[in-house]
């Protein structure tokens, strides 16, 4: 779940907050009062914090696999003001996940594309179309 959290976070637009003193990032001077923004949508397929950022790979997130900066993954934001409802949001969709799977075998309607829509949340456009096959 967090390799597609990953491609496509929950929140994928931009988080912004103020900065309570001047402070210098990566090169560039930001003044106290100055306004930083995040895009997650952007900071999760930044080369220089992900190999090959483009592909799909859950095993980026094993056990073993190698540390990485603190705030490169921010799926429900970071720090102090990260989402309230982020832990409820993932145990959810673990719980729905493996009821559907226990009981299902869920296959995309044939034809269908996939088209990704952004409005608070990302979600397909037009719905997901599925056959579900009872097990």
């Amino acid at each position: 779940m967090d390799e597609a959290l990953r491609v496509y976070p929950a929140a994928p637009g931009i988080s912004t907050r103020v900065a309570l003193e001047a402070d210098e990032i990566c090169g560039m001077k930001i003044p106290k009062g100055g306004m930083v923004a995040i895009a997650p949508w952007i900071l999760h397929r930044h080369k220089l914090l992900w190999d090959d950022p483009g592909r799909f790979d859950p095993e980026r997130f094993a056990k073993d696999a190698p540390e990485r900066p603190r705030f490169a993954y921010m799926p429900f934001g970071g720090g102090p003001k990260v989402c309230i409802g982020a832990s409820l949001a993932t145990t959810e969709v673990m719980l729905i996940l493996a009821t559907l799977a226990q009981r299902y075998s869920l296959e995309l309607k044939p034809g269908h594309e996939v088209e990704v829509q952004q409005q608070i949340t990302m979600r397909p456009r037009g719905g997901l179309p599925m056959i579900l096959h009872r097990r």
